[in-house]
């Protein structure tokens, strides 16, 4: 930065001095523009990972949906794919459709959140199973 500022006391004419400063202006500001949504994005991160989920009531869970939440604190993981958890309690749940309910209630009461896939063009064969994370 400095050594910016110092070159442009060497520039002569004021006219060119004029617009090269102009320019260094407009580069910091681009700068300053991108280093505040950057700051500003970082902040609401630490926000929403801040804040912890009110204490809810099990009980009020339908039975399968609280079979579902018993599999996934079993697993004490942080992330779970469907998968895993229809693996676990295929002797409940026939099929996967009839499980998505118990999962989608989990998610609306905020104990799980589904995780937005990544995006990987050119891979072979199915799509993975949707991931979710645990907010308990």
């Amino acid at each position: 930065m400095r050594q910016e500022a110092e070159r442009l006391l060497q520039i002569q004419d004021d006219f060119e001095r004029f617009r090269a400063a102009t320019r260094l202006l407009v580069d910091l500001d681009d700068l300053i523009l991108e280093i505040s949504r950057i700051r500003n994005e970082s902040a609401s991160r630490m926000q929403i990972s801040a804040v912890t989920p009110p204490t809810r009531s099990d009980a009020a869970l339908p039975d399968d949906a609280r079979a579902v939440l018993e599999c996934i604190r079993r697993t004490g993981a942080r992330r779970f794919r469907r998968r895993d958890v229809f693996r676990r309690l295929a002797r409940r749940f026939k099929t996967v459709a009839a499980m998505v309910p118990a999962l989608d209630l989990l998610e609306a009461a905020g104990y799980i959140r589904k995780v937005e896939p990544s995006t990987e063009p050119g891979q072979p064969g199915r799509r993975r199973s949707p991931e979710y994370e645990v907010r308990l």
